[in-house]
C-alpha cells in the first residue's frame, strides 16, 4: 500500500513540475537554446497538414516539402492556399536546398475544419480523387484563438472553437484513418494551455456549447475564449492518447500508427491576431501574453518539434505513442491522470457532437 502511494506521489510530482516547466518554456521560450531537427528525406511520403496557408501550419508545410515529401495544403481559403502553395514552390527552387519544386507535389486543397460538412466533402474527394492514396503524415494544425465577434456557434449548432480547434480534426481522422500508411504519424498542434483544460464540460453541454446559468444571461458573461481553447488543447492531448491506445490493438497493432500531440511555444502566429486588441476585461489571458511578445520564439522553432514528431525514426518517439511532447521532450498530460471511464464517455460525446462512428 505504501508503495502504491509512493508511485501515486512520484506521478503528480513529475506532473506538476512538467506543468511549471511549459509554462516557463511558453513565456520564455525566446530565451532558449534553438532546436535542430535531422534533415530526413521524405522522397515518396505523402502529408496533409491543416491550418497550412500561416504559421505553423505553413512553416511544417515547407519544411516537410523542403525534405521531399508530397503536401497537401488543407485550408479553409483556398485562395490563402494557392497564396502559400506559390511561396512554397519559390523557396524550393532557391539554390541551397534539398529538393526542387514538381508540378503537384505541393497542392492547396479547401477544408473548413469548423464545418463537419466540410470536413466529410474533403475525406470523400480525397478517396475519389486521390484514389485513397496512403497518408503518412497528418497535421492537425487548424485553429483559432477566439470565436469571431457574434459567431460563437456555427451553423451546424457547434462551438466554433470547439469545431474549429478539435471536432474537425477528430472526424477527419476517423474519415481518413483506413488510408493511413503504416507507420503513418498523426500530429496535433497542442498548446500548454491545456494544464489549464477542462474535458467534463462536454458531458453537460452538448455540441460545446456552454450553457449559462441564469445570472450570466442577465450580466451578459460567457465563458472565456481562452478557456474554450484550454479545452479544445486538452482534447487533442487527450485524444491522441486514446487513439494510440486503439492503434495499439489488433487490428492496427501492425500497422505501427502513432498519434502525438506537441506544444510549438508561444510563437506570434496570426491565429493570435484577433485577440491583440481584447481590452483585459474581455480576456485577461490573452491580453497578458501581450506582455511577453517580446520573448515569443520565430515560427521556425515553434514548428520544430512537430516536424520532429513527423518524421524522426528515433525510438523515443516511436515507442511513446499517444504522447504530448514539448521542445522535443514528453511531457505529462492531465489526459493521463483521468479515469479511463471519463475518457470513454467524453469519446462518445465526439462521436455524437460530429456523428462518426468508430468500428
Amino acid at each position: 500500500m505504501l508503495r502504491e502511494l509512493h508511485g501515486v506521489a512520484r506521478l503528480y510530482e513529475r506532473f506538476f513540475l512538467d506543468i511549471i516547466v511549459s509554462i516557463f518554456y511558453t513565456l520564455f521560450g525566446g530565451l532558449l537554446p534553438n532546436l535542430h531537427v535531422t534533415y530526413r528525406p521524405l522522397d515518396g511520403k505523402v502529408a496533409i497538414v491543416t491550418g497550412a496557408n500561416s504559421g505553423i501550419g505553413y512553416q511544417l508545410s515547407l519544411d516537410l516539402a523542403r525534405r521531399g515529401a508530397t503536401v497537401y495544403l488543407a485550408c479553409r481559403n483556398i485562395s490563402k492556399g494557392e497564396e502559400a502553395v506559390q511561396a512554397i514552390n519559390q523557396d524550393l527552387n532557391r539554390s541551397g536546398n534539398h529538393v526542387e519544386s514538381k508540378a503537384g507535389r505541393v497542392q492547396a486543397l479547401q477544408l473548413d475544419t469548423s464545418s463537419m460538412s466540410s470536413v466529410r466533402k474533403f475525406a470523400a474527394k480525397w478517396t475519389d480523387e486521390q484514389k485513397g492514396k496512403p497518408i503518412d503524415i497528418l497535421i492537425h494544425n487548424a485553429g483559432i484563438s477566439s470565436a469571431p465577434k457574434g459567431q460563437d456557434v456555427t451553423e451546424e449548432g457547434l462551438g466554433t472553437i470547439y469545431a474549429t480547434n478539435f471536432l474537425g480534426s477528430f472526424l477527419l481522422t476517423n474519415l481518413l484513418e483506413p488510408s493511413l500508411a503504416a507507420g503513418a504519424r498523426v500530429v496535433f498542434t497542442a498548446a500548454a494551455g491545456q494544464y489549464a483544460g477542462n474535458l467534463t464540460s462536454l458531458l453537460s453541454s452538448p455540441g460545446g456549447v456552454p450553457k449559462a446559468s441564469l445570472l450570466d444571461k442577465v450580466l451578459g458573461r460567457k465563458t472565456p475564449d481562452s478557456q474554450l481553447y484550454a479545452d479544445t488543447k486538452l482534447m487533442q492531448t487527450a485524444f491522441a492518447s486514446t487513439l494510440q491506445q486503439r492503434w495499439n490493438r489488433q487490428p492496427f497493432a501492425g500497422k505501427a500508427m502513432s498519434a502525438h500531440a506537441f506544444m510549438p511555444g508561444y510563437v506570434y502566429t496570426p491565429i493570435f491576431s484577433k485577440t491583440a486588441n481584447l481590452p483585459i476585461y474581455v480576456d485577461p489571458v490573452w491580453w497578458a501574453l501581450k506582455a511577453f511578445m517580446a520573448l515569443s520564439i520565430p515560427v521556425e522553432q515553434g514548428a520544430a518539434t512537430g516536424l520532429w514528431l513527423a518524421t524522426t525514426n528515433e525510438l523515443e518517439v516511436r515507442r511513446h505513442g499517444g504522447s504530448y511532447w514539448d521542445r522535443m521532450t514528453r511531457r505529462m498530460s492531465p489526459a493521463q491522470l483521468m479515469d479511463p471511464g471519463v475518457l470513454q464517455r467524453v469519446w462518445q460525446c465526439w462521436e455524437r457532437d460530429c456523428g462518426a462512428r468508430w468500428e
